[in-house]
């Protein structure tokens, strides 16, 4: 079974029992290394987010050792996915000196531990569930630095959405709301589909898909994106009543016909969000846990 395959199974079994592992309440932010520091981006967020574990942080058996700790006996480990990368020779013209470029190679599977599976390490002050003021403060300030934003307006509407050929996201009023987290995690769903408008990343019209597929494809990016946007600003995001049946089965049906397309899904919603947060530049992927 290939690394695309394992991993799209592994998402493939929880959507077909009903569930959304990308919808957990990132309390203490997005999944992070606790030996560099770094927020692990893409698809691993989303196998991260297939643990029980309520701690940010994770590491690799030696880097738990390295750290003075030890990974308790029977712990399991949870894999998530790198590229170890290599540089190339890019053509030039005009007989200039060829430029080389670094570019990610052969995805590889490397097993990491949670934090709570590990003794001897003391947990960092900040791996905390922030507060609700300071959750809604960070949720505000992406909407300040996104580049280009779309039009937002408000109305009595039951359904939100992202109208592309007026470039503007319509919510229901924010009284309509189960909660102001819930307010923010559809927000951050429209903006990821903004991000696809020709004057941002130009998603909509690179995809080669089928119309069903494209579909299902797109809200997949938008899922994800909204995902990872909520766990940066600590927005629980775990309500699940309003994905239809219809959705579950497509993503699951699509999914099964292309394996790759989780993959991809999860690097164009990293994109996405990237774009959101001000960080137009296209960050690399996972090099290493």
């Amino acid at each position: 079974m290939s690394i695309y395959q394992n991993v799209t199974h592994r998402i493939l079994d929880q959507i077909r029992s009903g569930v959304a592992p990308w919808r957990k309440s990132w309390h203490s932010g997005l999944p992070r290394s606790l030996a560099t520091g770094r927020e692990y981006r893409g698809v691993n967020i989303l196998l991260l987010a297939t643990s029980p574990f309520e701690s940010a942080y994770w590491l690799t058996f030696k880097q738990a050792q390295r750290l003075g700790g030890r990974v308790r006996k029977g712990e399991k480990a949870t894999s998530i996915v790198f590229w170890k990368w290599r540089t190339e020779p890019v053509e030039t013209k005009n007989g200039e000196k060829p430029d080389k470029q670094t570019r990610p190679c052969v995805p590889f599977v490397f097993p990491v531990f949670n934090l709570e599976q590990v003794d001897g390490i003391e947990r960092p002050a900040e791996d905390r569930p922030p507060v609700a003021e300071h959750r809604r403060v960070v949720a505000d300030e992406m909407l300040q630095v996104m580049v280009r934003p779309p039009m937002i307006t408000h109305s009595a509407t039951g359904q939100p959405a992202y109208l592309p050929s007026e470039d503007r996201i319509i919510l229901p009023h924010l009284s309509q709301f189960q909660s102001v987290d819930h307010y923010y995690a559809v927000l951050f769903h429209e903006l990821v589909h903004a991000t696809g408008h020709a004057s941002r990343l130009d998603r909509f019209r690179a995809n080669p898909l089928e119309a069903w597929e494209r579909y299902s494809f797109e809200e997949l990016v938008a899922e994800f994106g909204a995902a990872f946007l909520c766990g940066f600003a600590g927005i629980q995001n775990e309500a699940t009543e309003d994905l239809q049946a219809g959705y579950i089965q497509g993503w699951a049906e699509a999914l099964s016909n292309d394996p790759r397309m989780l993959l991809r899904a999860a690097s164009a919603a990293q994109r996405a969000t990237d774009y959101i947060r001000g960080k137009v530049e296209e960050a690399p992927v996972d090099a290493e846990p």
